[in-house]
């Protein structure tokens, strides 16, 4: 049986089995979204003129571009998602410590007791049940936090995918493709490897409709669109 007397590994314990939880989630983000390195880097400036005044970015063009990372980055749903998410994984991260401590504790009364007595048997065997029911505590929960957090993830790619369709529809373009207007990091192997491997290379200001389909889905979603301001990822 682990030592539950010790209050490292108690910390270490709860931490890492739940910050695992989010393992599942992180592996999605990377199969739908691009790396984080290049989602959070600074966008470099347009490439070519805006379009023109009063007309629909990618309005009856037959291709379109729209930024997902930048999209999810400021989905206001995404985000009282996400926050709730943190919130609820600190709470039962402070409950399973807690009871962590009371195993502790036990442990340490265990200690006053003389081996081979019945006081003894009997607290030994009430640590050995509680130290295994929480191990059995932190995997469901792992598993029900990794659970949570990619549906948060996969519900807002699956409200972005619709909405990019009615808008394309509504506007005639027969095809939008997914790019990332973040600068890559010199420093970072990872952003400069997809670089060299994005699909698109150049597009036009006026078919980046990447502006227009977070409006719609932060309207539908009943919250105010987030400022653009210096904290929020730069758009080309």
């Amino acid at each position: 049986m682990d030592d539950p007397r010790s209050p490292c590994k108690e910390c270490s314990i709860v931490r890492t089995a739940l910050y695992r939880a989010t393992c599942l989630a992180a592996a999605l983000s990377a199969a739908l979204f691009v790396p984080l390195a290049l989602a959070q880097a600074p966008r470099a400036s347009a490439p070519s003129s805006a379009p023109a005044s009063g007309a629909l970015p990618g309005a009856n063009a037959p291709v379109a571009v729209v930024d997902v990372t930048y999209i999810l980055d400021n989905y206001a749903r995404l985000k009282h998602d996400t926050d709730a998410f943190k919130k609820d994984m600190e709470n039962a991260e402070a409950a399973l410590k807690k009871e962590r401590d009371a195993i502790a504790k036990k442990a340490e009364l265990l200690k006053t007791y003389k081996p081979g007595t019945p006081e003894f048997k009997k607290t030994e065997e009430e640590i050995t049940k509680a130290d295994s029911d929480w191990k059995l505590k932190v995997n469901r929960q792992k598993g029900d936090f990794a659970e949570r957090d990619a549906k948060n993830f996969l519900s807002a790619y699956q409200a972005l995918s619709q909405q990019v369709k009615l808008y394309a529809e509504r506007n005639n373009i027969s095809l939008v493709l997914r790019f990332n207007g973040a600068r890559p990091d010199p420093a970072n192997p990872q952003a400069v490897q997809m670089e060299l491997s994005k699909m698109v290379m150049y597009y036009d200001k006026s078919v980046d409709i990447t502006d227009p389909i977070l409006a719609e889905m932060n309207r539908a979603a009943a919250v105010a669109a987030p400022p653009r301001g210096p904290a929020a990822p730069q758009r080309r």
